[in-house]
């Protein structure tokens, strides 16, 4: 194979493996979907080797989980998994916002503000899930690029195994989206008031928000999406 050969089919298996990896991330392709090289042959118009290297790159990202000598699956969700990830980010996202307060600055208001002003208008008209994960994503990030954090907040993001798709589930199924926007707006009001004691409660209520929202679906309609407790 040539070089120009060699780049092309690289390039090729770049663009199927980031959009699988953005459809079994958005839950377009659900857990347990079973995935096979000829089925990303068909799906996505390659050949037989970038299909592989697709393939192998999501299970080394554990997206995908394969039984030897069977077939590969795309991993189910980790319920105890995502809960211990919560609870890692309601400790670290208090301690950013409780120092983002005590820099005082009006910057960081004016771009939440901004965020939210945003948010409004997406709700107002015609949007996906996908845009609104995305928005709030970014309003979230505000707080690490305020307190120079961004690489925790990276870190964060870099948690997309189970995560990142439990979230998704939120947003997809319970399409709540005004009651996440509430909360947001009250923690710009505690972060804009200064009111460094009601943080905890805040990002607390708001982190453990999907699990509340989606409640008994998690263990009935959606029970094939996680891992057997």
């Amino acid at each position: 194979m040539d070089r120009n050969s060699a780049y092309k089919l690289n390039t090729v298996g770049d663009d199927v493996y980031e959009l699988m990896k953005r459809e079994i991330l958005n839950l377009s392709i659900k857990p347990g979907t079973m995935v096979t090289e000829q089925v990303i042959c068909e799906k996505y118009n390659i050949s037989r080797t970038p299909s592989r290297h697709v393939l192998q790159r999501l299970r080394d990202e554990g997206l995908i989980f394969s039984i030897p000598y069977k077939a590969s699956y795309v991993s189910l969700l980790d319920l105890d998994s995502i809960k211990q990830l919560i609870y890692m980010r309601t400790a670290i996202e208090s301690k950013v916002i409780k120092d983002a307060i005590s820099l005082n600055h009006e910057d960081l208001i004016t771009r939440l503000e901004r965020s939210l002003r945003k948010q409004e208008e997406l709700l107002s008209k015609d949007f996906s899930p996908e845009e609104f994960y995305e928005m709030d994503s970014e309003f979230h990030e505000n707080w690490f690029i305020e307190t120079d954090k961004l690489i925790v907040w990276q870190e964060i993001q870099k948690l997309l195994v189970h995560y990142t798709r439990f979230r998704m589930l939120d947003i997809v199924v319970v399409k709540n989206f005004y009651a996440i926007f509430e909360e947001h707006k009250e923690l710009v009001r505690i972060i804009r008031e200064t009111r460094t004691q009601d943080v905890d409660d805040m990002i607390t209520k708001h982190l453990y928000g999907g699990i509340e929202r989606l409640g008994d679906r998690i263990s009935g309609e959606y029970r094939d999406y996680f891992i057997e407790a």
